[in-house]
């Protein structure tokens, strides 16, 4: 038997509950024209981009420019 529940306050206590919740704020989420954080329910994507991204890609860039095939 299944304990799955809808309802605003379940989904709220879901939330509250969830040990992954912390990781959210490490990715870029985009926002709505007032500023609401989307619902992003893309399955065929890269996902949200890691806040840590762009220093990784851009010391790629920086070897690349400065090492050539050596970096």
């Amino acid at each position: 038997m299944s304990d799955y529940k809808t309802g605003l306050d379940y989904a709220k206590t879901q939330d509250q509950n969830d040990s992954l919740a912390q990781y959210r704020s490490q990715f870029h989420i985009p926002k709505d024209k007032d500023g609401n954080d989307w619902l992003y329910f893309t399955g065929n994507s890269l996902g949200l981009q890691p806040k840590s991204t762009q220093k990784y890609i851009q010391q790629e860039l920086n070897d690349w420019a400065n090492l050539g095939v050596e970096g």
